[in-house]
Parts: structure tokens; sequence; C-alpha cells
């Protein structure tokens, strides 16, 4: 039932009181017990599991590759997530990451998250399973500064700890800088704003352009520049659907503007490929001393054009600086999206209750990571009392915005 439940919230996914509903259902038509757990059991269930995610003893280890971000919410608070994965368990895969592969070894609230706190937070994971063989985030400046007091109070004889940044928030940010380069990009987005307004409530509706993401906007380019290409294709050429004629006068008033970014648009595409391709290296092969010549032979056919091949320049460079904090032979993942996907795995969860702040559902992260097996499920309920999670609240969130609002 507790799997069930779970598997509901993270793999289905509906909310905890969908679930909670199916279960129900279920139960009506099976046979099962009348009493049958509501969305507040499922939630307590969640956090049990997450805090037992949390607290369980990780095994001291050599080949700890941590990951480190921090996710905001409502109010002052930030969350420093740390989790772990075992590099020879990354090498071993044929396939990504995956939640269930990485393991939770921080997760703490903080109201102020300076330099010093995040030194402080890698301090005391380090005492817990050991010093990493590197430490992977992106360049915040938090992140970085902390990593950097935390190096810096290692002992002399410990061998030099890599801190490597991910290469999918470098790529955003020279992107950001081709785009800026020229008038273009704006003036899209400028027009792409109007035409969002101008032909969602007409005969057009199926052109709609896709939400322009205010956050994080230049690491979500692609389908903007798909879309784009698809309809100034069909305004080139377009088609009749069975008794709907398109209307071409409205359709060229319309989206004909896109007639005049149709060298734009190549040339963004070929951006994103270039993108694309090195993303991929990186997420297969990570960082190693060999990665930016092996890199170079694949983005040199891709790279034709004078934006792109500065674009892929500035990669390698990248790649280059990165590889080259490791020791010969040594090879590191230089990708976070997996921890990016369970970030945004437990904002999917919190959903319509974000507006309340940090919860005892951050706990939802360890539980996302934990296999979710009955004697684990059995192991973790019967470690984590309900009473440890009242107790986990109070010492790292105290009175929370909800109970305020209460």
């Amino acid at each position: 039932m507790v799997s069930l439940f779970v598997d509901l919230v993270l793999c289905g996914p509906v909310s905890q009181r969908a679930a909670a509903a199916v279960l129900r259902l279920l139960g009506s038509r099976s046979g099962a017990p009348a009493h049958l757990p509501c969305a507040n059991s499922g939630r307590l269930w969640m956090s049990r599991i997450g805090l037992f995610a949390l607290n369980c003893k990780k095994p001291r280890a050599k080949d700890w590759l941590w990951m480190m971000d921090h996710t905001v919410q409502l109010g002052p608070w930030k969350c420093l997530v740390i989790v772990g994965v075992r590099l020879s368990h990354w090498r071993s895969l044929k396939r990504p990451l995956r939640h269930e592969d990485l393991s939770l070894l921080n997760l703490t609230p903080m109201t102020t998250a300076s330099k010093q706190a995040v030194a402080k937070e890698l301090k005391r994971t380090a005492s817990k399973v050991g010093l990493p063989t590197a430490v992977l985030s992106d360049e915040g400046a938090e992140l970085k500064s902390g990593m950097a007091i935390f190096q810096g109070q290692l002992p002399d004889e410990t061998p030099r700890l890599p801190h490597v940044h991910d290469i999918k928030h470098k790529a955003a940010i020279l992107l950001k800088n081709e785009l800026a380069a020229t008038d273009a990009w704006d003036s899209f987005v400028q027009r792409l704003t109007r035409t969002k307004v101008n032909v969602t409530l007409t005969s057009l509706a199926f052109l709609n352009p896709p939400r322009l993401r205010n956050k994080a906007r230049f690491m979500n380019l692609a389908s903007i520049v798909k879309w784009g290409t698809r309809v100034l294709r069909f305004v080139k050429a377009p088609r009749d659907f069975p008794d709907d004629p398109i209307d071409i006068d409205k359709l060229e008033d319309k989206l004909g503007w896109l007639r005049g970014y149709q060298k734009s648009l190549r040339e963004w595409d070929e951006l994103l490929t270039v993108i694309e391709a090195a993303e991929d290296y990186v997420r297969r092969k990570g960082y190693h001393r060999r990665a930016p010549g092996e890199l170079a032979k694949t983005l040199k056919p891709l790279a034709k054009k004078t934006s792109s091949k500065r674009l892929s320049k500035g990669l390698l460079v990248f790649v280059q600086q990165e590889s080259r904090k490791l020791k010969k032979g040594q090879r590191v993942l230089g990708h976070t999206e997996v921890l990016e996907s369970l970030l945004g795995k437990y904002k999917q969860i919190q959903g319509r209750h974000s507006q309340g702040g940090m919860t005892a559902s951050l706990l939802n992260i360890g539980a996302a990571v934990t296999e979710r097996t009955p004697d684990t499920i059995k192991c973790a309920l019967e470690r984590t009392p309900v009473n440890s999670i009242y107790k986990w609240v109070r010492e790292n969130l105290g009175q929370t915005i909800a109970s305020k609002q209460n």
C-alpha cells in the first residue's frame, strides 16, 4: 500500500490527494480493507521514507562524486541539496543516471545561504562519507566560494579536491552571449509574445507558440526554435484541413513575420545542435584529460557558421579548463541534469502548496532517490517514526509559513 501510494505520486505523477483517491477507488473494487490511507497519511509516509534516506548510513568510499545545488521557494529560505553517486556505478551504466542511482547526503535549509554556510555543510557531509573524488555544481557564487573555503580547510597532505562545473549552465551563458550579439533575438521574442496573444483564440491556435520562460530562458531555447522552424515551413507551404480551409490572408498577417527570421532560425538551430552534441558527450564520457580533443572532433563538422564556431570554441575551452582539474586517468561526470530533475520532481510534488514556503515536503527529495522495495520501505517506516518528522522540521525550519498562516 505504501509503495503504491509513493509510486503514484513520484512516477504517476499525481498529487497526494489524487493518489489517496486512486487507492480508495481501487480498494472499493477489490475488497480491500475499509480503512484506506488519506492524503495526510501518505504525505507522512513519504516524509518518513525521505528522512530515512537522508539519515541512513552511507558507505565511506573514495569514488564518491558529489553534486550540489540550492533550491529556493517563498520566503527567505534556500535549501542546500547535496547528492552523491559512486563513479564506479556511473561508469558501469549503459544509460543516463536516474534518481534511484543517487544517495541523499545533505539536505539543509538555510536563511542565509552564504559561502561560510555552504563550506560548513560540505565539511559536515565529508565527516559522514569521507572526501569525494570531485564536487560538481553550477557556477553559483555561494557554491563556488563555499567550495573554495572548504578546499582551504583541508589538511595540506590531502590530495587536491577538484570542483568541476556543469556544462549545461555554461552552454546557456555562451548561447546568451551569442544571441545578445545581434538585435535579431530580442525582436524575435517581441514578435513571439505578440503572436501568442493574436492567435490563441483564432482558427490558427494550432500554431500557437510555446510559453517563453522567464527563468533559465536560454536553457530552454530548443522548443522556441523548433516552433519557429515548423511554423515557417507551414507559412511557406500551407495546407488545408478537412472541412477547415486555412485563411491564407490571416495566416500571412499573423505569422508571415517569420519569413524575416529564416536565416536567424537556421543559425540558432546550428547553435543548439553544437550545444546538444557537447552536452551529450559530457553526459556519457564526462570530463577527462582527453575530452577536449575527442569533443573537438565531434563539434568540428557541426559548427559551420561564424557564431557556432565561436560557441564551439567557448565550449572546448570550458571542457579543457574543467578537465585540467583532474588527474591523469581520472574521469568524472560533468552534467547535473539528474539533480535538476530531482529538484524539479520535488517542486512538482509541492505543486499548489508552493506558496506556503518550505515544509517537511523537502524530504520528498529523499523519497525520490530511495529504492522503494517492500523491505526498504518496511525498514524506513520502522526506523523513522512520525515524531522524527516533526523534530526535523522544528530543528531545520522552525515555524513554517504555512503554520503562521493558520
